[in-house]
This record gives C-alpha cells, sequence and structure tokens, in this order.
C-alpha cells in the first residue's frame, strides 16, 4: 500500500521509498524517513498534488513520488 491509498485522516508508517537517488535525498531531508508515521491529509481537486502530515508539518507531495512511498501499519 502506499500513500495514495490512504482516505483523508487515515495514518500510516513508512515502510520503503523506492525512487531515484536525488528525490529520495529530498524527501529524507525533510523528515519522509522509513519509520515516521504520516496522515493523509488532502488532495487537490484534480487529484494531484496530495497534502500529507508528517513530523507535525504538511508537506504537498506530486502524485507520482507518493505511489513510490510504501507504508505499513494503515490506521
Amino acid at each position: 500500500m502506499n500513500i495514495t491509498d490512504l482516505k483523508p485522516g487515515q495514518k500510516g508508517t513508512i515502510f520503503d521509498i523506492n525512487m531515484d537517488d536525488k528525490n529520495k535525498k529530498k524527501l529524507m531531508e525533510l523528515g519522509v524517513t522509513p519509520g515516521t508515521s504520516v496522515i493523509f491529509v488532502r488532495k487537490a481537486p484534480l487529484g494531484d498534488p496530495i497534502n500529507i502530515k508528517v513530523r507535525g508539518f504538511n508537506l504537498a507531495l506530486r502524485k507520482d513520488l507518493a505511489t513510490k512511498i510504501k507504508l505499513e501499519g494503515i490506521r
């Protein structure tokens, strides 16, 4: 399951980030790391970008990047 599979208000824990090193490094610098909890906040009217809450701040991600962030422990 990935971030785009969540519904607003659902939480999950990042399990794996499967993307190129450049984008992975940017996300990890922002605190998007394996073991971190994320909350799906909302998506834009046309579905891209999506908004998540991670480590206390909101982060907008393109849908193509969000699909590469795998989650576990969905609540």
